[in-house]
């Protein structure tokens, strides 16, 4: 993966809690709103909002959780996939409760059927997602393991020469650093 693809962790905070706040603003804003217009319709849609505030805040967080893994290298992005996988059923969740609400709007049971499925589609969800998940980090890191082993044979090498029992404390050391050297590098990297 190329440099200029990974994103900053508090960009991609930032951008997304400015977004869940706009959605919370707008919301108030609309609730206030409602007294002055008598549209049963709208009356009716923000009054859904407001009863899934909770389910839209919490989906929200754990996209933005997945999302903040996703953007670390390789041991510390493992957890993404199932933050993604559980923002994703909750968010078919939230789908299917937005059918409920227009099958109420038309007064028709067109969309029912989408509740006698939920307990199939929200298990099948969660596994795609996962899967998914972990199939994209192994291709990403078998991208970056292609262009970095040409350096790694050269510092192997290199190393094999010189290793001594003098030299155990100093590689244990440069072990350390380079850990440190790569955490830090997952978190600071730019757009």
């Amino acid at each position: 993966m190329t440099e200029s693809s990974y994103r900053s962790i508090p960009i991609i905070a930032l951008q997304r809690l400015f977004g869940l706040i706009l959605f919370l603003v707008l919301l108030y804003v609309a609730n206030h709103l409602a007294f002055f217009t008598e549209n049963p319709l709208n009356y009716q849609i923000i009054q859904f909002l407001n009863n899934n505030i909770w389910l839209i805040i919490v989906m929200s967080i754990t996209f933005l959780f997945g999302e903040v893994f996703n953007a670390l290298i390789f041991p510390f992005n493992l957890p993404a996939p199932l933050f993604n996988a559980s923002a994703s059923v909750l968010l078919v969740a939230f789908l299917f409760r937005i059918f409920s609400l227009i099958d109420i709007i038309l007064d028709e049971q067109i969309l029912l059927i989408f509740n006698r499925i939920a307990f199939i589609v929200y298990p099948l969800v969660f596994m795609m997602v996962l899967i998914g998940g972990y199939i994209a980090i192994l291709v990403k890191l078998s991208k970056t393991d292609e262009s970095e082993s040409l350096q790694g044979k050269k510092y192997k090498e290199k190393t094999r020469e010189k290793l001594t029992w003098e030299n155990v404390g100093d590689e244990f050391k440069q072990t350390i650093f380079d850990l440190l050297t790569l955490m830090r590098q997952s978190i600071n990297k730019k757009n």
